[in-house]
């Protein structure tokens, strides 16, 4: 044992002064906090963008301005959320002194999380930015910096002087075309500036209303209100304007119908609530909050980050023991310790790794989500609460461990049958196409987990790691749980001891990997 111990320690400090495994532990903190800063950047980087707009219905104009508006104070109350929880004094909006003000920006808070169009119109119809900085500003930490709006992204523009407002719309359109694709370039305050959409309303364009029970006439020329853009990703102005001039056209047809506008929309706005509740959990705690929900989504990520931790770790075994092999340094280690010993110390030193692998990037999560504080990482920071006070933990130790010994020696007696890693790519490919499988079906494990062919698989030894951990959060039959765990532990059993003697067979072959049935005559001869 205490040979294993030494071992083991060899194997883990070896793999931990490598650089690559230390590029393995930093690139999940460099790419999470690249993928923040690169986010935060993005959204504060959009150009701003010029639209002309043409009307030649005299109508809808107040419509598509209120549309642009709404998109511009949304972006607002977006920015001024982030900015109320990364300048709060304190964490859980709780002030004594300050009762009001830390209802208001609890109950903005959290109605930008819920419900952004709800948001919205209360943001609106209580006075917008003005009102919610008196409301919570006594909320707020002192010496803060004032909170800054951010820049309107849509400008209207001018049209240019050799185009005729009262032209027809294909007129218009074929004489934009050459701004629309940038080749020429729209006066802004004397500055050339791109053009990014036209919104043109023709004359007629009541005629292109469409009702139920009518059919829509045919014709040649683009139907209602045309939108011109180049950008076909960004359908924020399009589908802010055409949903502006939808509720537009209906209040119109309240008011010819006698129907009051007001009593329309307060029936618009009624709505019944849903309690989601939870028949396992303690009483008075029945209620499902949004954190709970992903915990039902949580094994996703314990399952990835079970396959991404796991083949790292065999990949440091098996590419570890094809250097020692093809170095001649494991026939030293040999004449020391015994095929066995020097078998078990490589997969706990490396298993070792792993965890400590493991061990950096939960601790950079963590870390991520306690300093940059954000409406984002604060839903984040409480589902990752729920995760760590459920019993998704021990799951997760359990069937880590499991697959590690599992899958570890397999591609421990590859290695030893190996003299290059190329020799070894054709051996490992098909345990990693195994590993696939439970991937590709995790969305729909996490949806019906007791399905009779997942129930089935899930008693396959290889599958049983990662769709045991993807349906742990359903609380899956307890014969599933019992019988795919000793039969889980059998396999590791058998596996460990077969992988062993074909560790003790390989490790000092030299040559071409043996064929399967040259292995299995080998095998017979060493019992």
């Amino acid at each position: 044992m205490n040979m294993i111990r030494l071992i083991a320690w060899r194997e883990y400090m070896e793999n931990v002064k490598t650089k690559g495994f230390w590029a393995g532990i930093l690139i999940f903190p460099i790419i999470l906090a690249g993928m923040y800063f690169l986010q935060t950047t993005l959204s504060n980087s959009t150009p701003t963008r010029y639209y002309i707009f043409i009307n030649q219905s005299g109508e809808y104009g107040e419509a598509v301005e209120t549309a642009i508006e709404r998109d511009h104070q949304q972006r607002i109350l977006g920015e001024f959320v982030n900015y109320l929880i990364e300048n709060r004094a304190d964490a859980d909006l709780e002030l004594t002194a300050a009762g009001a003000g830390s209802d208001a920006a609890a109950q903005l808070i959290e109605g930008a999380d819920t419900d952004e169009v709800a948001a919205l119109d209360q943001w609106l119809d209580s006075g917008g930015l003005d009102f919610a900085l008196t409301m919570v500003r006594p909320t707020l930490r002192e010496d803060i910096p004032p909170f800054e709006q951010p820049s309107r992204q849509f400008i209207a523009a001018e049209l240019p002087q050799d185009i005729d407002r009262e032209a027809s719309p294909e007129e218009i359109a074929q004489a934009l075309k050459p701004y629309l694709s940038g080749d020429k370039k729209i006066l802004v305050d004397s500055v050339p500036s791109d053009l990014f959409a036209l919104i043109l309303i023709p004359a007629n364009v009541n005629e292109d209303i469409m009702r139920p029970g009518v059919m829509p006439q045919a014709n040649d020329r683009p139907a209602g209100i045309q939108y011109w853009a180049r950008n076909l990703t960004d359908s924020r102005l399009p589908e802010a304007i055409i949903s502006s001039i939808n509720s537009e056209i209906r209040n119109r047809e309240y008011i010819e119908l006698g129907v009051d506008n007001g009593i329309v929309r307060n029936v618009q706005h009624t709505r019944m609530r849903m309690s989601q509740l939870d028949p396992t959990a303690a009483e008075g705690e029945e209620a499902v909050s949004v954190a709970d929900t992903f915990r039902q989504l949580a094994p996703i990520g314990f399952v990835y980050l079970m396959f991404i931790s796991l083949m790292q770790s065999v990949q440091y075994l098996l590419s570890n023991t094809i250097e020692e092999k093809s170095n001649r340094i494991i026939e030293v280690l040999l004449a020391s310790v015994t095929a066995g010993e020097l078998m078990m110390g490589k997969l706990l030193g490396i298993g070792l790794s792993g965890l400590t692998t493991i061990a950096v990037w939960l601790l950079s999560f963590f870390l991520f989500i306690t300093l940059y504080q954000s409406s984002q990482t604060e839903l984040i920071g409480q589902i990752l609460e729920v995760i760590l006070g459920s019993e998704l933990i021990p799951w997760f130790v359990f069937y880590y461990f499991a697959g590690y010994a599992l899958y570890s020696g397999v591609f421990l007696a590859i290695g030893s049958l190996c003299n290059t890693l190329k020799e070894a790519q054709a051996l490992m490919m098909p345990m990693i196409l195994i590993q696939v499988v439970p991937l590709a079906m995790m969305v729909f494990v996490v949806r019906d987990p007791d399905n009779v062919i997942v129930r089935a698989m899930s008693w396959f030894p290889l599958f049983t790691p990662y769709l045991m951990m993807n349906r742990a959060a359903a609380d899956p039959p307890l014969v599933d749980v019992v019988g795919t765990t000793i039969l889980l532990l059998l396999s590791i059993v058998f596996v460990l001891w077969l992988s062993g003697k074909v560790f003790r067979m390989g490790v000092l072959r030299t040559g071409q990997p043996p064929k399967l049935t040259e292995l299995l005559r080998l095998m017979r001869q060493g019992n």
